[in-house]
Parts: C-alpha cells; sequence; structure tokens
C-alpha cells in the first residue's frame, strides 16, 4: 500500500504494511527410486521425512506445497482479519533540494465507532528539521477489534523554507495561522472480516435420574462450533472459555493420559490434527456449574437471558503470525414470551385552556331543528313499581307447594362466613424432590431395592404470619387397569410365593398382575360422630392420563409396600426479618424418606412414578391463632420415573 503526494508538495510520503513474508513456490520432483536423490531429500531443511512414515501424509513439506527454502514478500496487501495486529510503517521523504523544518506527521484509525491516535512524530516545538533526500520513518501497531471499514488517516504538516515564494497547491495544515505552515493529508482504507465462526448450543440435563440430582439437574452443557473462514490454515494456541459470574467452567476438550486425577492431560486437538485447514470445523464441549447450588429449584423466567461467558481464541497463521479474538458474551435464551414491560402510570393530562361555561357539558342539550331524535316512550308504559299494586308486598321466599319436586335454591342456606385469614391468605407450597444416595450396589430380578429422597417444601411467609405446617403424603403411581388389561398375564407359582398373603386354590388359575397384588391402598375415609373427616379421601394411586410410552417405562418395576407414604409434618417457621420486610419472601423445610422398589424383569428398567400431595396448611398469625387453607387434597407434583436402574439377572 503506497501513494506520494500531489504534485507541488516538497514532501511525499509513502505507506507500507509490515507483514511476514512467505515461502517461495518451487516444485521439484521427489526421486524414491535413486539413493542419491532421496538422500539428498532427506537431508533437505524442509523435509519431514523420517525413519517411520507419517500415516496418511506426505514424506516432504516440499510434496505438500512445492515450497523452497525461498523467502518471498507479499506482492499485495493481503487480507486483515479481526483480532490480528496491523503493523505499518510510514515514510516521509524531502524531495526538495533545501532543507524543511516543522515536519510533522499524526496517524490515526478511524473505525464507524471509534477513533484511535497511533502516532504522532516531528513537531514545530523542537524545530524537526529534515535534511535533503532524508526519510522520517514511523512504525505503527494497531489490534484489530471491529469489523467492517477502517481507514488509517494520515496528516503531514511542515514549514515553508525563508525565501521560497511559490504556495505549494493543497490544504494548509488545521489549525494554522501562519501562511508558512503548509501540509496534506493522506487516507488508506481497507476492510477487516471475521477469520472465525463461532456458533453455540446449550443442552440442559434430560434424563429422570439427572433431574432429581441436585447437583446434575444445575450443569449447562456448553456446545461451541468454530469454523475457519480464511484462506490459510490456522494453528489454536489457546481457547479458553472465561465463565460469567456466578458460574464455573469444566473443559472437556482435553484427554487424560490415565486414570487418576494426577494424571496429564493433552489437547484433543493436537499432533497431526492440531491444524485447522481452510473451511474446516471443530466441536467443543463445556460444562458448566453454577458457584451456589440452591436448595430449591427454581425455575427460570420465559423470555429471560442468562449471560455464560466469553471465549478467548488466540492462534497463529503463517510464519507465527499471532491473532486473539474475545468473543461476545454467549448467552442462554430461556424459550417462552418475554416478561413484560412495567406498567408505567399515564401522564397526567394538562388543565383545558377553554373556559368551564364554554366545555361540553354532560347534559343534553336542546333538541335542534330537524335534528333526528329518538321516538318519545310511551306514555302507558309501567314505571318501575306502582304505589297501588297488590304484588308491592309480596315475600322474596317462595311459598312452598306441596306437588313440588325440589325446594328453591332461595331456600339453601349461605355458607358461613370464613374468618379473615383464610380469605387474606390461600395455599402457596411448592415442592422439590430429589435423590439423596445413588444406587451403588447391584440389583437382581424380584430383589427389592430402596430409593433414599429428600423432599423440600417452599411457601411464601407473609408479614402476619408467624408459623406454618405443611403436611404431604407421597402416593405411588401405576398405570390404570384400563390401559394394563391387555397387558394383563397369569401369575406364575413363583410369583405366588412371592408375593404371600394371597391365597388361591390350587385348582383355580389368578389372573391378577404382581404389581397389583403388592398395591395395598390406604383405608376408607374415617368419619367420627360428629360428621368430621378424620382422614382426608386421596384420589386413585394410577396416572391421570394414559400415556403408552411412559407405562412401558415403569411396567418392569413395582413398589414395594403401602401405596401411599404419610411423612412427619413440615414446620416453617417466618424469620424475624422477613417479617419486617415490606417484599414478600419465601421460606424453606425438608424432609428425607426412603422407597422400596422391587424389579419385575432383567435389563434397564424405570422405578416409578409419584405422586406429591399437600394434606393440609396451617397458618399460625401473631396471636396464636391457627387456620387452615386446605379444604381437600391438592395434587403438587407428578414424577412419571423417580430411579433408573440395570437389573441382572
Amino acid at each position: 500500500m503506497a501513494d506520494f503526494d500531489g504534485q507541488g508538495h516538497l514532501l511525499s510520503l509513502k505507506v507500507m504494511r509490515v507483514s511476514r513474508p512467505g515461502l517461495a513456490s518451487a516444485w521439484e520432483p521427489f526421486y524414491s527410486s535413486s539413493s542419491s536423490f532421496s538422500a539428498r531429500s532427506t537431508a533437505s531443511i524442509l523435509s519431514l521425512q523420517g525413519k517411520t512414515p507419517l500415516p496418511g501424509h506426505p514424506k516432504t513439506l516440499r510434496d505438500l506445497s512445492h515450497a523452497s527454502e525461498f523467502l518471498t514478500l507479499p506482492a499485495a496487501f493481503g487480507a486483515i482479519q479481526l483480532g490480528e495486529t496491523f503493523s505499518s510503517c510510514l515514510c516521509v521523504n524531502n524531495e526538495a533540494n533545501t532543507d524543511i523544518e516543522g515536519v510533522n506527521i499524526k496517524v490515526e484509525m478511524q473505525t464507524a465507532n471509534s477513533k484511535v491516535l497511533l502516532a504522532e512524530a516531528g513537531g514545530t516545538a523542537d524545530r524537526r528539521k529534515l535534511a535533503v533526500g532524508d526519510v522520517l520513518e514511523v512504525v505503527v501497531h494497531h489490534e484489530v477489534k471491529e469489523l467492517g471499514q477502517h481507514v488509517l488517516a494520515c496528516t503531514v504538516s511542515y514549514r515553508l523554507p525563508p525565501g521560497f515564494r511559490h504556495t505549494p497547491p493543497g490544504p494548509v495544515a488545521e489549525g494554522a495561522s501562519d501562511p508558512n505552515l503548509q501540509g496534506f493529508r493522506k487516507y488508506y482504507k481497507f476492510v477487516v472480516t471475521n477469520p472465525l465462526s463461532v456458533k453455540t448450543k446449550v443442552h440442559l440435563p434430560r434424563s429422570p435420574l439427572a433431574l432429581l440430582d441436585p447437583v446434575e439437574r444445575e450443569k449447562v452443557f456448553l456446545e461451541v462450533h468454530i469454523q475457519n473462514t480464511t484462506q490459510e490454515p490456522m494453528w489454536f494456541e489457546r481457547i479458553d472459555f472465561d465463565c460469567a459470574e456466578g458460574w464455573t467452567a469444566t473443559d472437556m476438550n482435553q484427554v487424560r493420559s490415565g486414570t487418576n486425577d494426577s494424571a496429564e492431560s493433552t489437547p484433543l486437538f493436537s499432533g497431526s490434527v492440531a491444524l485447522m485447514q481452510p473451511q474446516a470445523t471443530r466441536q467443543y464441549i463445556y460444562v458448566l456449574l453454577p458457584t451456589t447450588i440452591p436448595t430449591f429449584l427454581a425455575p427460570a423466567q420465559p423470555g429471560s437471558v442468562i449471560s455464560l461467558g466469553r471465549l478467548d481464541i488466540s492462534w497463529r497463521t503463517y510464519f507465527g503470525e499471532p491473532g486473539r479474538l474475545l468473543t461476545a458474551m454467549l448467552t442462554r435464551r430461556i424459550p417462552g414470551p418475554p416478561p413484560p414491560p412495567p406498567i408505567q402510570p399515564s401522564p397526567q393530562q394538562p388543565a383545558s385552556a377553554i373556559p368551564p361555561y364554554l366545555q361540553r357539558g354532560g347534559t343534553p342539550s336542546s333538541p335542534r331543528l330537524h335534528s333526528p331524535q329518538l321516538p318519545p316512550s310511551r306514555s302507558a308504559s309501567p314505571g318501575p313499581h306502582r304505589p297501588a299494586s297488590p304484588f308491592r308486598n309480596r315475600p322474596a321466599v317462595p311459598v312452598p307447594r306441596p306437588q313440588s319436586p325440589a325446594g328453591s335454591i332461595a331456600n339453601v342456606a349461605a355458607p358461613a362466613a370464613q374468618s379473615l385469614i383464610g380469605l387474606q391468605h390461600t395455599s402457596d407450597v411448592r415442592v422439590d424432590l430429589v435423590t439423596t444416595r445413588k444406587i451403588q450396589e447391584p440389583v437382581h430380578i424380584y430383589d427389592p431395592f430402596t430409593i433414599e429422597f429428600k423432599l423440600t417444601v417452599s411457601a411464601s411467609a407473609p408479614r402476619d404470619i408467624q408459623n406454618q405446617t405443611v403436611s404431604i403424603v407421597v402416593q405411588h403411581l401405576r398405570p390404570s387397569r384400563a390401559s394394563g388389561a391387555a397387558e394383563a398375564s397369569s401369575v406364575t407359582d413363583s410369583d405366588r410365593e412371592l408375593v404371600g398373603g394371597f391365597s388361591a386354590s390350587p385348582h383355580t388359575r389368578s389372573t391378577v398382575n404382581v404389581p397389583d397384588r403388592l398395591l395395598v391402598t390406604l383405608p376408607s375415609a374415617q368419619i367420627n360422630s360428629g360428621g368430621n373427616l378424620l382422614q382426608p379421601l386421596l384420589p386413585p394411586p394410577h396416572f391421570g392420563i394414559a400415556d403408552q410410552t411412559r407405562d412401558a417405562k415403569v411396567k418392569g418395576c413395582t413398589f414395594v409396600g403401602p401405596s401411599s407414604l404419610a411423612l412427619e409434618p413440615i414446620k416453617l417457621c417466618t424469620p424475624v426479618q422477613s417479617r419486617e420486610d415490606i417484599h414478600p419472601t419465601r421460606i424453606e423445610g425438608s424432609r428425607q424418606f426412603e422407597l422400596t422398589f422391587m424389579a419385575l424383569q432383567t435389563g434397564y428398567i424405570c422405578a416409578g412414578g409419584l405422586r406429591i400431595l399437600l394434606i393440609d396448611h396451617e397458618l399460625s398469625d401473631t396471636e396464636a391463632s391457627v387456620h387452615r387453607v386446605v379444604k381437600e387434597p391438592e395434587t403438587l407434583r407428578e414424577y412419571d420415573v423417580v430411579g433408573e436402574v440395570w437389573v441382572g439377572s
């Protein structure tokens, strides 16, 4: 990139890009049959030939690119990529036959968003003198951080020699009040392109076993696709993922040489695949985990955007030309519509300048001539009531008739008024179920195994509520009998001995499944002498919606024991600081329990399902009065699968 100033100026400017040379190309045959030529090829400094040939690769670099031992300078300006360092050499030449004083050069890099001063040399203050034929050289470096068009702006100013009568054409130097101070400007434009194409994809855990693990369900798997969009191969020197605040990342692109933790790890793309060819694509994976694991699973708001981190990529091209790129913030977008914007109060309208007596009033004006009007109401129409009407004093309750099949709804007594706290507060209970211990020992068919769970309860803490008591029932779920009737099979003698407690005649054949035999439902609802419900009536232990895929997963495992398990009441106490807080807060409590299952077939099976029921929710205010906000069992959550095991024979 070179250019001279226009004719008439005493100085000239030349701008050159500083770039690394390349290897001169000269094809030379490879003589594999001649021992003398083969020895010469092996002794070449560009030879990659060794005792063992490279699998799938040429033996010499000369065969790959026809490169020779000579270096050549680039013939064109070349391409500038994002992340590279632009280097340029600027030369100011004195082509006059006299010395020039006050020589000054100013170099700026201008983009659409910024203007950066790269260098400024010389000046009138130190009376910089440029002798005849002398050259003022300035080398500038600029790290390219923006895409699009860039402009290298060069401004050269100098002072005319004494006695010089001819004024050179062109603009005078900026801010010059002295007519002897002259100057000119030159602009060099070039376009910066993107060397890499970075695309991301976010994956979340989906397996039932991972969703019930408090740590595994919080992991975010970030898949990164990097493509080389240049026309030259590149070698990645470093690819680091800088996490956003609140995250920790694990690089899964390393290969360990051993199984222990102290084993050394090497990059996945190394050795013969370290060089990334043009238009090639690589995939990288990073596992992100929050620094603080929440005790209660709180789903993200639909439409929100979560920041994950940035990629810091460093690479080198021909002759070690460095490049560095820091990507924008990689995010994860929660599916769903974005949250609505906050409602802003409407601005008050200014007072009207029209006097009140001229404003349009609400009273109807007098009718205008020839204007359409509504027809007048009939004078014979009855009014709202007639004073002498015999039906005016008729009672509101109708007289019961002896032949009427049913009474009027007006005879039904109105329900008693509820307490004030029952009207103000409703049940706002959320549950979260996780497994506390994984199944380590092998599981065999018809052998019971136990899974430990932890149930966390979260409820809102109103300011006027001091304590809360939540009663939870865990209910096993099985496919409905209507959907499983087609797959019902008879029970063998071994199954009959295993279940026990169900005697059958040796001459009769039972058609009840083993899961149905192990199903022990709760007794019916108990009612005391006063008619009050002592034990709530639970829904049937079956899935509410028929799903053949889900039923096929859980048919190989059944539960052992009662179909429902009542947990001990969970007490939630509102902290003192939460009572004084204006904003509503939530309090949590947990309870651990165990469930026993039994495998009915070998191979991979799923244990499930499970239903979490809210039986009772008591609120205690500051006056030590207890109020219940739940009148009947409420289903909080259902789980199709709560465990995955491999069953041996």
